[in-house]
């Protein structure tokens, strides 16, 4: 690949991809001149921020622009999609731009797609703990889910184009994410957030139903090195990471019972005076939509159980692995960062994914 090599980066706005903004501008080959960076970004102010301030190009565009999306896609070696991961039609536009690359050149674009475990959950309400894990050393499982389900109709097209060869796709799957961002823009993630403004409104801790379904977690530090990775995999002269059919990439380090988790947000919340009570409760259902909105038993009472495994394979070495209690701790600065985006804010949701959750 001849150099510097072209990114284009989606969410440069948002908690996950504004993180990966900030970790790329620090790697070396970044800095070194060997990397051009664009990133499509809603909006003329926030698009002359970024570009003034962090001095990457800016292509100004929603994910609706196709036509927008396309040609950007079109003119990239790389593309990181890390703004939504149940937008199907930008995701159809930019393998239609990487197509007219490849047909045009031969030159096959990597696609690093960010989607979520939320395509694993289940219907469980809290009501008990799903023995099933997902593994990704043999991805069948994954593919089984219906392209329906949340997340998955985007993740299929990367698949079928990694099959047929004019992408190098990898469909990276985090769980709950944690910690505090690094962007220019969104620095706080959904669900913990969620749990404590619930916590503070309601002056408990709460979870949905008895609280037995199991997730997982990931710092976000740790999900973005997983996307460098595989970046330097695919960039290197002997790629090892699998794509096609195998193209997804599972990334927990963090188990948790959704009691568990409130149990220990109560914990926390209570120390610091701000609930007069320790001890977390089931949500009533009266309180739900007020509380955590209309997807609170898809995003907080049901199972996403999942191994990280061709990560591993790979060298990946997160910061925060399991058993370091990283998301239990994360708690005292999501409480902090609550605070000073303002305790009342509505819970933060992501609308198309709650959408496809809830079946409309």
């Amino acid at each position: 690949m001849s150099l510097p090599y072209h990114v284009l980066l989606t969410g440069a706005t948002g908690f996950v991809g504004g993180t990966t903004l900030a970790a790329f501008l620090e790697r070396e080959d970044y800095k070194a001149g060997r990397v051009k960076i664009t990133c499509l970004v809603r909006g003329e102010e926030r698009a002359k921020l970024i570009k003034e301030r962090l001095g990457v190009d800016v292509v100004v565009g929603d994910l609706a622009d196709a036509d927008v999306v396309r040609k950007a896609a079109s003119e990239v070696d790389v593309i990181l999609h890390t703004a939504n991961a149940d937008h199907p039609a930008s995701g159809k536009a930019m393998l239609e731009g990487a197509k007219q690359r490849f047909d045009k050149t031969g030159k096959q674009t990597i696609f690093i797609h960010s989607s979520g475990t939320g395509a694993l959950t289940d219907d469980a309400k809290g009501k008990f703990a799903d023995p099933k894990i997902y593994q990704d050393r043999d991805c069948a499982d994954i593919r089984a889910v219906p392209t329906t389900y949340v997340h998955r109709e985007t993740d299929d097209l990367i698949m079928k184009a990694s099959v047929e060869g004019y992408v190098r796709g990898h469909v990276v799957m985090p769980p709950l994410i944690y910690g505090r961002g690094r962007g220019p823009y969104s620095r706080t993630s959904v669900q913990i957030p969620a749990l404590i403004r619930a916590a503070l409104r309601l002056k408990q801790s709460i979870h949905v139903g008895p609280g037995l379904s199991i997730w997982n977690g990931v710092h976000v530090e740790d999900l973005v090195s997983l996307y460098f990775l595989l970046l330097d995999d695919a960039l290197s002269g002997a790629r090892k990471a699998p794509t096609g059919l195998e193209c997804f990439y599972l990334c927990a380090t963090d188990t948790y019972e959704w009691r568990e988790l409130a149990a220990e947000i109560g914990k926390r919340v209570h120390a610091k005076g701000a609930i007069p009570t320790a001890e977390a409760r089931p949500l009533k259902p009266e309180e739900v939509q007020d509380a955590l909105g209309a997807w609170s038993d898809f995003a907080y009472g049901s199972n996403s159980r999942s191994a990280a495994g061709k990560a591993y394979d790979l060298g990946w070495k997160p910061k925060h692995p399991s058993g370091s209690n990283g998301l239990f701790d994360s708690i005292d600065k999501e409480y902090d960062a609550v605070i000073e985006e303002g305790k009342d804010e509505a819970p933060k949701v992501h609308i198309d994914e709650m959408n496809r959750a809830l079946g409309s």
